[in-house]
Formats: C-alpha cells, structure tokens, sequence
C-alpha cells in the first residue's frame, strides 16, 4: 500500500526522460570525476531535465504532457507506449484528448519524441484509463477499465488498426485502489496484480489506531495475484 502511496506521488505530473550514456571508457579516462556544469553542458548541450546526473550520463525530456502516465514498455523498435489514467486520485481533472494509451516515437535521433499518436478507449467510449501495459510477440497488452486488452500491432505501424480483443475481464474496480498492473511471462503467461480494496485493511479504513481486520477477508479476492 506504501509503494502505490509513493508511485501516485510520482506520477501525478510525470515527465517521460530518455537517458543516454555519451562517455565512452577513452572519453571517461579524459574526464574530470567532478565536471564542471560547463563541462556538462558541453558533453550534454540538450539536457533539459533538471536531473543531478553521474559523470558521463545524459538526460533530456523525451515527452511531455502526455496526461497522467502511470506505466509504460519500450518496443524493439523504440516505440515507447504509455498507459495513462485518469479519476479521482488526479482530482477528477479533465482528461487528455483522446484515447489514454500513448504511442510516443522519436525518429530523429534528438532524444525527443517527436511522434505523439493516442489510441484505445476514450471518455467518450466509456473509458477512465489503466495502468498496466506490457508488449509480447508482436502485439500490445494494457489494463482498461476492469479489463486487459490485446492490441495486433502490424508491420510498419506503432499504433493497432483494429479493435482490442478482451484476454480478461470482471476485474473489481471498487475500493482505494481500482488498478492493475501485470506481467508477462516468457511462456505468455499474464499475471495480474488485483490491488487492495482499503488500505491496510483496518476496520476503519484509512483512520489512525483502528485495528487490523484478522483475518483480512478481501484478501480471498483482492490483494494478491
């Protein structure tokens, strides 16, 4: 419960970074073990991430304004997709235009996205986002609402052309923590995380000295894999 806690934190305003190492071990050898911020300049003339960096390293926003970003998986190609979110623990704030998965690709080398292609379930369609994503033999997988969804993505193009196909569904929406993150295994294999209904399953959730229900009866559906 503490780490959602601290990823929400986090992600409320999220700033997608691209890190690049540009020292190499003859270059290293060259470099004093503390540059001064001219010489970082020097070795990152675009680095406009605010970031205290290690020598040798190299950071620049590779997007922003994307929404609230909440996961995101690196295809082969460098397409970088984004599961966005949208509700009640971002203030009920408007949502992004368009769909809330992202398809963010730079092809110019400049460690910037310059592609920003949205898709999937809008407001419109019902939709409120998801956190979970993840790529497995060619097609996209990501959390909808009480569902995961696979996405055929085609030769040639960073964003499905069809409809998703729904893998899983019913997943409980109630409760704090209304996500679900997942994995993939090598063998296909999708494990998803249900997330708790409370937060430490008090008798009164979220209150300071309130015991613990023993035992926690919403761990038989909730708070496991």
């Amino acid at each position: 419960m503490h780490s959602f806690r601290l990823c929400r934190s986090v992600f409320a305003d999220i700033i997608i970074f691209g890190a690049l190492c540009v020292a190499g071990a003859s270059a290293s050898a060259q470099t004093p073990a503390n540059p001064s911020a001219h010489e970082s300049n020097q070795v990152c003339p675009q680095d406009d991430s605010g970031l205290k960096l290690p020598p040798g390293f190299c950071a620049t926003v590779f997007a922003d304004g994307v929404g609230h970003a909440r996961h995101l998986v690196v295809a082969p190609n460098g397409v970088v997709y984004v599961n966005t979110w949208s509700g009640r623990y971002y203030g009920n704030d408007t949502p992004h235009a368009g769909g809330f998965l992202v398809a963010l690709q730079d092809t110019t080398g400049t460690g910037k996205a310059n592609v920003d292609q949205r898709f999937g379930e809008t407001v419109r369609s019902g939709g409120a986002g998801g956190t979970g994503i993840g790529l497995y033999k060619g097609a996209l997988f990501a959390e909808i609402n009480d569902k995961i969804v696979r996405y055929a993505l085609a030769a040639g193009m960073i964003v499905p052309q069809g409809s998703a196909e729904t893998i899983v569904s019913g997943l409980p929406l109630g409760g704090d923590h209304p996500m679900h993150p997942f994995a993939i295994g090598a063998d296909g294999s999708l494990y998803v995380d249900v997330a708790t209904a409370t937060n430490a399953c008090q008798e009164r959730n979220r209150t300071p000295k309130s015991p613990g229900i023993d035992p926690c009866t919403e761990l038989k559906t909730r708070g496991g894999i």
